[in-house]
């Protein structure tokens, strides 16, 4: 029986397999569930906001970094 079911879908054309493909990916397009213009606003403004404080946080620990070693060099 998988014999047979591995039989025919090698059997069956490129241009057949791209449209099974398609199709496919429509189905499952179709099931997804699309967050709301506000649910979309607030995501992206808790990344932004998130981003800039990982940004931040950052720049305070290169800043610190930096002052150690420029004064790890005056002591050399």
């Amino acid at each position: 029986m998988a014999k047979q079911i591995a039989d025919t879908e090698a059997k069956k054309t490129i241009p057949a397999r791209i449209k099974e493909f398609y199709q496919d990916v429509m189905v499952e397009m179709g099931k997804v569930t699309w967050p709301s213009r506000e649910e979309l606003k607030t995501s992206t403004s808790v990344v932004l906001l998130l981003l800039v404080i990982v940004a931040a946080i950052i720049y305070v620990y290169d800043f610190v970094f930096q002052i150690m070693v420029f004064g790890l060099f005056k002591l050399v």
